[in-house]
């Protein structure tokens, strides 16, 4: 894939970071949708944990990582996929070999302002076209099925899903709330597992110490083949 067929997904992020910006300014009202005759509410589009800034942070992390990946190595820039939220970082990627594997890692892990990195690299094959539709429709699906969860502040989260695995990165304002996403996730049709690494926000401050086994600047690496992994665990 080259720079310029990913310069058009930049611009969309953009663009959706703008149509967002819109839906702050309009206030907090409920959202509320009728989908097969039944009334569905939704409290959860404007609750963003560092609120606008903070998702044009995200995305510009996201960028430069990718530029790093193009400048450096383009396969890394065809191969790996990115989960970014609150200056964390899940690097995807179906790769040639181990150097490959850490080579990812170890670009995500240089930018400045990246808080943690986690590696979820393998050796395989990378998706085909099918897997990109499929996994992409899967995607769409999860987001919405947060969206208008009325638990659930959906702009906290960033889901990417490869291959039939839904990767979630955000922060949870309680485990009640971390649960719920994980649930739909898994609830989403053609999903495969699922692999979440959410914080715990307490008292307006984020809290990775539930068992967690990162530091800053650390890369963990998720090997588990269960349907649902958790980093905390």
């Amino acid at each position: 894939m080259e720079l310029s067929r990913k310069i058009p997904l930049l611009r969309l992020g953009i663009s959706v970071c703008s149509s967002i910006a819109m839906l702050l300014l309009a206030g907090c009202d409920p959202v509320t949708l009728t989908l097969g005759g039944a009334a569905i509410t939704g409290t959860n589009m404007v609750g963003n944990q560092e609120g606008m800034s903070g998702s044009l942070s995200d995305l510009s992390l996201h960028t430069k990582i990718n530029k790093e990946f193009f400048s450096r190595d383009k396969d890394l820039f065809d191969r790996v996929e990115l989960s970014v939220k609150h200056g964390n970082v899940v690097v995807i990627g179906y790769l040639k070999n181990e150097e490959q594997c850490r080579k990812a890692v170890e670009i995500a892990q240089k930018i400045a302002g990246i808080e943690h990195v986690f590696d979820e690299t393998n050796i395989q094959p990378p998706p085909t076209a099918r897997d990109l539709a499929i996994d992409s429709s899967i995607t769409s699906r999860v987001k919405s099925s947060l969206t208008f969860n009325g638990n659930v502040q959906s702009l906290n989260y960033d889901v990417t899903t490869v291959k039939g695995i839904v990767y979630i990165c955000g922060t949870a304002q309680s485990p009640f709330e971390r649960n719920i996403v994980i649930n739909c996730a898994r609830e989403t049709s053609g999903v495969v597992k699922v692999v979440a690494y959410i914080f715990i926000n307490k008292h307006g401050r984020i809290n990775n110490t539930n068992g967690a086994k990162v530091s800053n600047h650390a890369v963990q690496k998720n090997n588990s083949t269960k349907k649902e992994s958790s980093w905390w665990n």
